[in-house]
């Protein structure tokens, strides 16, 4: 019988990493493959089946993994994480389009953050490497924050300035999150506890991106790009640019 541990049950975190982590990279081989119109829709279908049924792509990986290898292990909340490294994730980034360099700087400084994030898997066996992570983490979070709030020149709604602030608090209480578990973690060794709270932080700063393409971006936004729980609420709002009729869902 296979056991697919994804952790805590409710790790929503987790959850909303499946589909960019490891689906989204396997329906990217059907495009290199000459069936782009079908990655796109699968694509697609993915995130409204995740939107409609939250915990439905941890489902779906479960049975996959449970009909290859019956007597699979495998501990979801350190794959996600681990994957996180190998992910093309370019289109999360700030576009070219805007050519400012507090965008560079931010691309640069969230990539390298989610980047020392995903070596906690290898490194956590490892104590002195795993110290070292930890304050490459701390420094990376806090230049992370820095580069957010250096764009806040270029948010011209209020709109815009307070979801960009909504969403650097739930960064910051991510982050303290973290710091929290890792305190946890050397006396009770719950590594498992960690892989989630990093990949809660993994999330936390997607979002941060997400909110900052939406308010200073004018080309296209792909929603799809961007993990989906359930405890979050995407928002819906049409934001619109005074200088053309493009919105975003």
């Amino acid at each position: 019988m296979t056991t697919i541990d994804d952790g805590t049950a409710g790790s929503s975190a987790t959850n909303g990493l499946i589909l960019p982590n490891i689906i989204y990279p396997v329906l990217e081989q059907l495009d290199r493959s000459g069936f782009k119109d079908v990655q796109n829709d699968l694509r697609q279908q993915f995130y409204q089946l995740e939107q409609f049924y939250p915990g439905f792509s941890h489902c779906f990986l479960q049975s996959f993994f449970r009909r290859q290898n019956p007597s699979l292990t495998l501990n979801t909340n350190e794959l996600t994480l681990k994957l996180e490294k190998y992910c093309d994730k370019s289109s999360y980034l700030i576009s070219s389009l805007r050519n400012e360099p507090e965008f560079h700087e931010l691309n640069l400084r969230t990539k390298n953050l989610k980047r020392i994030l995903s070596r906690i898997p290898d490194d956590i066996n490892e104590k002195r490497e795993f110290l070292e992570t930890i304050k490459e983490i701390a420094s990376a979070i806090k230049k992370t924050l820095d580069s957010v709030s250096n764009t806040y020149q270029y948010l011209k709604t209020s709109d815009g300035r307070q979801a960009l602030e909504n969403e650097k608090k739930e960064f910051i209480k991510s982050s303290k999150n973290f710091s929290n578990t890792l305190k946890a973690y050397f006396r009770d060794n719950q590594r498992d506890d960690v892989y989630i709270a990093a990949n809660h932080l993994l999330v936390q700063t997607d979002y941060l991106l997400r909110t900052i393409k939406i308010y200073c971006q004018t080309d296209a936004f792909d929603q799809c790009l961007y993990p989906l729980i359930s405890n979050r609420i995407l928002p819906t709002t049409r934001y619109h640019n005074h200088r053309s009729n493009l919105s975003y869902e």
